[in-house]
């Protein structure tokens, strides 16, 4: 018990992050939009790309109309609506799929970054690694922040992990984010 206990400020350095590389600094982590003290403490500068109104996604399913009565029973008549095809600049994806896509914003006025992620609530992704790869570009690795949970909630939703600025970025210059194969680019902040 006493080594346990001896180790457990090395345990808690380490952080949800692990990999082998150096424990990402976290500083904070909240659901997008949740009004709380941790989420009203941190302020998200507006993440890149369009405000975007999430709508049930119309069914890929044939549309069922009536006819017109014919000798007193109204027969069915079925007319199929494809789906709108993906934007061009969309990478083959949904407008929907698009919105969904992880971010980075600036928090409190580039104080620190806030990577922004979207799905299930209850196991969300987030970094796990930020790595400096130019004078003002880094590259997040984003990765499950609860491996261990088997059940996961079948709801879609933003989280928020909000971590120190790697070593070398400013906020008074734009900053490259690559996140996977998705990248986002950040204008400064006036501090």
């Amino acid at each position: 018990m006493a080594a346990l206990l001896a180790a457990m400020p090395a345990l808690a350095a380490c952080g949800a992050g692990g990999g082998g590389a150096d424990p990402l600094p976290y500083v904070a982590e909240f659901r997008l939009g949740e009004n709380t003290p941790a989420a009203r403490e941190f302020v998200l500068a507006p993440v890149p790309g369009p405000r975007v109104q999430v709508l049930p996604a119309p069914s890929p399913a044939p549309r069922i109309t009536p006819a017109p009565e014919v000798d007193g029973e109204v027969p069915l008549e079925l007319s199929y609506t494809p789906s709108p095809a993906p934007a061009p600049d969309s990478g083959g994806k949904s407008p929907l799929e698009s919105a969904f896509q992880p971010s980075v914003a600036w928090v409190n006025d580039g104080q620190y970054l806030g990577v922004v992620t979207y799905g299930s609530s209850s196991c969300p992704t987030g970094p796990l690694g930020i790595e400096v790869v130019g004078g003002q570009e880094i590259e997040i690795r984003l990765g499950s922040l609860f491996p261990d949970r088997g059940v996961c909630s079948a709801d879609m939703s933003g989280h928020v992990t909000v971590v120190e600025l790697p070593p070398g970025i400013t906020p008074t210059k734009p900053l490259v984010a690559r996140l996977g194969n998705h990248e986002v680019t950040i204008e400064a902040v006036g501090r």
